[in-house]
């Protein structure tokens, strides 16, 4: 499912990462290693749980990043499941840790029923609110934002700075902007942050940044430790570590929106990069994201409504467990694959 709480100022916050769930029909398959999750954005989402104070718009999904990783060019082929760094549906954790049981990796036909599934509807509730708000502003800033382990045998060897700000080499965002929110975070004691060195931005930031129309994208990569209490099972909040950094990412997130207010002023005479509409700016994304932007179209979703991080979950959502384990999708069901990876005795997904 995804999640959108709309705001009215032009910064988005993204997390494709700190979704749980995980259907039946994929979680079944699981090894025990599969079934921790360890590579999971773990309760990010109560990390930018201060959307209301800046007016921002947040979306997320509730999908695992084992089932697909919404990051990931949805053209990924599948020889590259094994890749840690490049996979769409991954086979391995990120320390190359098999996460299916012998033969249940999924096949060609179901990666691209996930993708239709969940890849496509996460991008197009994202391309709706981008869309939306730079009908309102003459640029909008969209934060990629993500976590991981501090430390990752064979894949982080050495300690990840407290925050990875990625940029595509720049080109993803205006550099000012970029060095802003490096600001926020490298004057403060213990903090440390680097730039385009863990993380240079994957396919959000590389498809939709594009500063000369006035849309900015970076990735803020944040390591667990600045806020989880241990980076293990049942992956708990440490309550001081996450107001602290909530402080910094206030900071951070206003010195952002400043500097939008003081570009809009230095273009009040300016014309309007972007007049009524947006669809020259997101042609390039679409292109970039292949069959499955054909998914994507103008009608409502009925699998994205507004939300708001506090608000109870409706009682037949699956909820998140405490323990690590994967939670399941109530609302998919199976049905046979006859071109998956094990000759046609794979379930597919399906949504009913």
């Amino acid at each position: 499912m995804i999640l959108v709480e709309e705001g009215q100022s032009p910064l988005i916050l993204c997390l494709p990462h700190s979704g749980t769930e995980v259907p039946k029909a994929v979680g079944n398959r699981f090894n025990a290693t599969g079934r921790l999750q360890a590579d999971l954005g773990w309760r990010l989402e109560r990390v930018f749980g201060l959307r209301s104070d800046l007016d921002l718009t947040v979306v997320r999904s509730s999908i695992s990043r084992y089932v697909i990783d919404l990051d990931k060019d949805p053209g990924t082929q599948l020889h590259a499941a094994a890749d840690p760094a490049g996979a769409l549906c991954p086979a391995t954790t990120l320390d190359g840790k098999r996460i299916y049981q012998d033969g249940e990796e999924p096949g060609p036909t179901e990666i691209e029923q996930r993708v239709l599934l969940f890849h496509a509807p996460f991008h197009k509730a994202l391309r709706r609110q981008i869309d939306r708000l730079m009908r309102i502003h003459r640029n909008v800033i969209v934060l990629d934002c993500q976590s991981m382990r501090s430390q990752i045998k064979g894949f982080v060897d050495k300690e990840l700075p407290i925050a990875s700000i990625g940029s595509s080499g720049g080109t993803s965002c205006d550099t000012d902007l970029r060095n802003l929110l490096v600001g926020s975070f490298s004057g403060v004691k213990g903090y440390t942050a680097a730039v385009d060195e863990q993380t240079s931005g994957g396919f959000i930031v590389q498809s939709y940044g594009r500063p000369e129309r006035g849309l900015h994208c970076l990735t803020l990569l944040l390591a667990q430790r600045a806020y989880l209490r241990h980076e293990s099972p049942p992956f708990e909040p440490d309550k001081a570590r996450v107001a602290r950094l909530q402080t910094v990412l206030a900071d951070g997130l206003s010195r952002i929106l400043d500097w939008a207010g003081i570009q809009a002023r230095a273009q009040v005479d300016a014309p309007d990069p972007h007049p009524l509409t947006v669809s020259a700016t997101m042609e390039s994304v679409v292109q970039a994201q292949g069959p499955a932007a054909d998914f994507v179209d103008e009608a409502d979703d009925e699998e994205t409504r507004p939300t708001s991080f506090n608000s109870p979950q409706p009682e037949n959502e699956a909820q998140e467990s405490d323990l690590g384990e994967p939670s399941t999708s109530p609302e998919l069901s199976l049905a046979d694959d006859s071109a998956s990876s094990r000759d046609g005795q794979f379930p597919l997904l399906v949504a009913e």
